[in-house]
């Protein structure tokens, strides 16, 4: 059993392409296209350019959020100050709403010194694997205080990515709709119009209106 080509099976793609967009465009006037065909190849076409839009769109949006991100990130960091820190008991889960928690982190006490001289042991964010004893950074604001540190850049990709991928999917969606609601339109017509020329040609086909038979029922 003889199976396509990948290179066949791309080339009849381009010529289906082809074919729609040249009767989209009104440059097939054979006898044989319906005006309901043209409106067909545009909805198609019309289709592909919107997710064509889409696409382009949701890759722009993804330059500019996480551009925007990482340039609050940098902010943040400019605020903020990364010292060396010694963890005094073991770390537990924080409290989403804990103040200076990552969601999803771990805090623990902690004794840093920051500004020079003064001494600090406070709860801060430490590594879910860190142990009493070991040393960690941790972000602190210009008194010294814990603080959350800037968005990683993992985090901002993520958040980036969560987002781009959504409104994308969403608007791939409502665009897979309309042309469907709209294709299925074009086929009620089309089987209308069929009914209708159907109508006008049965009885000659058949003979029963007077066609070669020569005689009705």
């Amino acid at each position: 059993m003889r199976s396509d080509s990948p290179d066949r099976r791309g080339s009849s793609r381009r010529r289906r392409m082809l074919v729609h967009l040249r009767l989209a465009a009104g440059l097939d006037a054979g006898p044989l296209r319906r005006r309901v065909d043209r409106c067909r190849s545009r909805a198609l076409v019309a289709a592909w350019l919107a997710m064509v839009l889409c696409t382009a769109g949701a890759g722009l949006a993804a330059v500019l959020l996480y551009g925007s991100a990482a340039a609050e990130a940098g902010r943040t960091a400019t605020r903020l100050h990364h010292v060396a820190a010694v963890v005094r008991s073991e770390p537990v889960q924080a409290d989403l709403t804990s103040a200076g928690s990552p969601a999803g982190g771990y805090r623990a006490q902690a004794t840093w010194t920051y500004p020079a001289g003064h001494t600090v042991t406070d709860e801060a964010p430490v590594p879910s694997t860190a142990s009493a004893g070991d040393r960690v950074q941790v972000w602190v604001d210009g008194a010294g205080r814990a603080a959350a540190g800037p968005r990683s850049t993992a985090d901002i990709v993520a958040t980036t990515g969560f987002l781009v991928l959504g409104g994308w999917a969403t608007a791939a969606l409502v665009c897979a709709v309309a042309y469907g609601l709209r294709r299925s339109r074009l086929e009620c017509r089309a089987e209308d119009e069929w009914q209708d020329d159907w109508a006008v040609v049965e009885p000659t086909w058949t003979g029963r209106a007077g066609g070669r038979n020569g005689a009705a029922d």
